[in-house]
């Protein structure tokens, strides 16, 4: 017990509960029960008078409440809540000023808090150096792609078999090879010694689509979804169009032979300036969607199979014989030969 020595000695001299709770009523009322309970617990680790407490016994009680791993909260409200008993003491005189609070144990937590972020940061920031340094090489490498890949320019006219548009006899087509370049840097032209070139597999190819897509007949470049047709070739129909298809009602604006989506035509229509839905653009447009699939090569060189692994899913009736294309490349590699019989007989025809 002790008596603060400004109120004179005629006062009774106050006990640490007393002290204890003239400095818990100060406090707001949600934290009342908190202060009383955080003192209380303090009082009975140290085992001693408040006025003879010193910093070691404080940082003592600190260690103990961290190896009893405490939530964080709870550890840094119990030791603020008697760094301000212990202000409240010495301000009003009741305990000596022999403690100091600015070594108080939470500001250590503190520096301790701040070096821990600082390597949380250090650690993301070399994180994210590591994911940069993987990553640059290959969007430089694009970027430099990009910039190399020369302008696309207009396209030219290929004369494809059985186009309404250009009904030429396939001796014609055979006598004039250098029409369809298909956009190649150097017009590609037919030798005595290869007798189905590149430009000849593109045309069967094309055929093949068709015939899996079911609009191989003449009417095929003004067929819908659902086998209906449009009138005019100005521009795609954009009509939507619902039926059963694999037991399942779908809805769709596919149309001309090789079943355009609205969507696909208009990104191919913009890029290279396409103004019409004509058999001749649709054409020239299905051969662009297969280059952008890296499929024109395969086809060219008479691969089959690996352009039509590449494609299946943007003709999804490349998997209508039996559910897989691995099931569906006979069917299709027959389809594929006789079409490609069609421009052999054509080319006999002009020797």
């Amino acid at each position: 017990m002790y008596a603060p020595e400004h109120l004179g000695s005629h006062l009774q001299p106050i006990s640490d509960i007393e002290l204890i709770r003239l400095w818990v009523e100060g406090q707001s009322p949600r934290s009342k029960r908190f202060s009383w309970q955080a003192a209380h617990r303090f009082r009975l680790f140290v085992e001693k008078p408040l006025a003879e407490v010193t910093l070691t016994d404080v940082e003592t009680f600190a260690a103990a409440m961290r190896s009893r791993k405490l939530a964080p909260g709870f550890y840094k409200q119990t030791l603020l809540a008697l760094k301000s008993l212990f202000a409240f003491g010495q301000q009003t005189g009741i305990l000596p000023a022999a403690l100091p609070l600015q070594g108080w144990p939470v500001r250590q937590r503190r520096q301790l808090s701040k070096r821990l972020r600082f390597r949380i940061s250090w650690a993301l920031l070399i994180c994210l150096c590591f994911f940069l340094g993987r990553m640059t090489p290959r969007l430089w490498g694009q970027s430099v792609w990009a910039e190399n890949s020369p302008r696309a320019e207009p396209l030219p006219k290929v004369a494809v078999h059985g186009s309404p548009h250009l009904r030429e006899d396939n001796i014609k087509l055979d006598r004039e090879p250098e029409t369809a370049t298909l956009n190649s840097p150097e017009p590609r032209q037919d030798s005595r010694l290869d007798s189905i070139g590149p430009e000849r597999r593109v045309k069967a190819f094309l055929d093949t689509i068709a015939a899996a897509e079911g609009t191989a007949s003449p009417e095929g470049y003004r067929t819908q979804y659902t086998g209906t047709t449009f009138a005019s070739f100005q521009d795609h129909p954009r009509e939507m169009r619902c039926g059963r298809r694999y037991g399942k009602k779908l809805c769709s604006d596919a149309a001309g032979r090789y079943q355009f989506l609205s969507t696909t035509w208009d990104r191919f229509a913009k890029k290279f300036g396409v103004r019409d839905f004509s058999p001749e653009n649709q054409d020239l447009m299905a051969i662009e969607l297969i280059r952008e699939k890296g499929a024109l090569e395969d086809i060219e060189a008479g691969r089959l199979e690996p352009a039509v692994r590449k494609l299946a899913y943007i003709w999804p009736s490349f998997r209508r014989y039996g559910g897989s294309v691995e099931s569906s490349m006979p069917k299709l590699e027959a389809m594929y030969l006789q079409n490609l019989g069609i421009y052999r007989q054509g080319l006999v025809v002009s020797n």
